[in-house]
């Protein structure tokens, strides 16, 4: 890795996650950090610090997922980088890194696989299985967090990955902003966004993709940060994280754990 390339890796763990657990986005961000350090792809790098929130059951995702009304747990979980790779999976059950698995969809034929599907993909492919007493989200009170993220720069490229449980008490096959392109997250080469919060009001937003519009013109992303987050009524859930080539920022309407590092 040439000594030349910015790196920076930005880490949440959800609109309403307590900000004492920041911890726990710091070692993933540090995650993400080495995988860029040992000059693996930025999506891959993007996926590992999330995998890493995912498996940090303070957070809901992947272990700390929230459980629907009848008792199932559905996951959904994205990554896209700055060359126009994107995948992602809607209401996945039983595996332990649902953004591992939306990370294998994006090199395939497909974008977004649900359900059953979605299941059996992950099954083909060897994902590991996460099993019910494996859980730990039950039993929490998790109402306010939600998705976890990570974007990320290495030199001119970008990436961004999330993953969730989603809404405590849902009904099952309720889908939020997360698998959703330029709604929860969206990375090109100007720079990466990923968003948190109440999911159906991030998706009627087109968030991230306004958001890395903004980015496109040459807005800083601290300025994007609250511009952003005005969008949104105080009582509607919403925290982002952004980085472009002018800098980084993140923050949230509500407290938020989140780290940001950068290496020259």
């Amino acid at each position: 890795m040439t000594d030349k390339k910015k790196l920076v890796v930005l880490t949440h763990g959800g609109a309403g996650s307590n900000p004492a657990y920041a911890d726990g986005t710091a070692i993933a961000g540090q995650m993400g950090m080495m995988a860029l350090q040992t000059g693996e792809p930025t999506i891959d790098a993007a996926c590992q610090a999330v995998a890493t929130l995912e498996d940090d059951g303070r957070f809901n995702a992947g272990i700390g997922s929230h459980k629907r009304v009848d008792g199932s747990v559905q996951m959904d979980a994205s990554c896209m980088d700055s060359s126009g790779t994107f995948g992602a999976v809607a209401t996945l059950e039983g595996f332990r890194n649902p953004v591992n698995v939306a990370r294998i969809i994006s090199q395939s034929e497909y974008k977004i696989l649900a359900g059953r599907g979605a299941n059996e993909f992950a099954t083909n492919q060897d994902c590991q299985i996460l099993s019910p007493d494996q859980i730990v989200g039950s039993g929490t009170d998790f109402s306010t967090t939600d998705t976890v993220g990570c974007v990320l720069r290495s030199g001119d490229e970008f990436a961004a990955a999330l993953s969730t449980g989603g809404i405590d008490n849902a009904i099952p096959g309720r889908v939020g902003d997360v698998p959703l392109i330029g709604c929860g997250l969206y990375a090109g080469p100007a720079g990466a966004v990923a968003a948190t919060g109440d999911g159906e009001a991030i998706a009627m937003q087109v968030t991230a993709l306004r958001a890395y519009q903004l980015i496109e013109q040459g807005v800083d992303p601290k300025a994007i940060v609250p511009t952003v987050i005005s969008w949104f009524k105080e009582s509607t859930a919403f925290g982002i994280i952004v980085v472009s080539k002018i800098g980084f920022a993140g923050g949230a309407n509500r407290g938020m754990a989140w780290t940001a590092s950068e290496l020259h």
